[in-house]
């Protein structure tokens, strides 16, 4: 490819570490086809004020695609209206969003499905006498992501398990705070499924820090972050974690973005999958993608 395209991202949350690595993945595919710059937002904390002014800064700018998970689709109308006024492609990322020229996108449906299921059979045999008490994390900042809670509430309680906290956050700090502050009222919580992996990993560390059997405790994450991952190679309380493709999701965000510039269909959704120390050589392959792009430090 030797046409230079500007193609600009903006993620809701990106002070994540997970975010960080799918950057990190887009930029190694812009890097490798060549003819893409590729502009990152710093929208934090789902600021709808602050994704509204990047956005339309990127406009005004003239770059040619606009890729953006949308925190509040009604309010970024405008917007969508302005940029294809001036022949821009604006496509979303992890949910639809009207009037958009395409998607990069997953199914947050299959990812807490995954997770719930797995917290299922956790219960089943190691409570099959009943007792098992959850905490499950959301985040009311993004409330399309909400089947990443409901869908595992509905899982553990179906199999005889009971969500005694809904917590609220999605880094290690409220993962772990949360986790605290749910044991002191329920010092049998044996189960914790994160919105993402790193409340998961805060959860774990409080675990840790309880003094918990890992036998009998299940921690779940979602996204297959670099730092969930790792958790899970331990062999402790992190069980599992439903792993969205990071390095397809990260290049997505440039393929799209060229396919809807180019006029060619720009709308793809990446799968998840569940990873555990059940098949240990998957595990290590992602870990190992990881180290390649240099993203250990993440």
């Amino acid at each position: 490819m030797t046409k230079q395209y500007v193609i600009a991202f903006s993620h809701a949350v990106s002070e994540l570490l997970v975010v960080k690595a799918v950057r990190a993945y887009a930029d190694a595919r812009a890097s490798k086809i060549g003819g893409v710059e590729l502009l990152h937002g710093d929208t934090r904390h789902g600021d709808l004020a602050q994704q509204l002014a990047e956005v339309s800064a990127w406009i005004d700018q003239g770059v040619d695609a606009i890729v953006v998970m949308p925190i509040d689709a009604t309010a970024l109308q405008p917007l969508v209206d302005r940029a294809h006024a001036k022949g821009i492609r604006l496509l979303s990322y992890a949910f639809p969003l009207p009037g958009s020229d395409g998607e990069a996108g997953f199914d947050s449906v299959v990812s807490g499905r995954v997770c719930g299921a797995a917290a299922a059979d956790f219960i089943r045999e190691r409570f099959p006498a009943g007792g098992a008490q959850a905490l499950v994390g959301g985040l009311a900042s993004t409330p399309l992501f909400a089947p990443r809670w409901l869908e595992p509430i509905q899982a553990i309680e179906a199999a005889g398990g009971t969500v005694v906290v809904i917590g609220e956050g999605a880094t290690i700090e409220t993962g772990r705070t949360e986790t605290e502050k749910a044991l002191r009222t329920h010092p049998d919580l044996s189960i914790v499924i994160g919105i993402n992996d790193e409340f998961a990993v805060g959860a774990a560390q409080a675990f840790e820090a309880a003094g918990k059997d890992p036998a009998r405790s299940f921690i779940c994450g979602q996204d297959g972050a670099p730092d969930g991952l790792r958790e899970i190679a331990r062999g402790r309380h992190y069980k599992g974690t439903a792993a969205i493709l990071l390095d397809q999701l990260g290049a997505a965000i440039v393929d799209m973005a060229i396919n809807a510039i180019e006029g060619r269909p720009a709308t793809i959704s990446i799968p998840a999958e569940y990873v555990s120390l059940a098949d240990a050589a998957r595990l290590s392959v992602l870990i190992a993608a990881f180290d390649r792009l240099g993203a250990s430090s993440l």
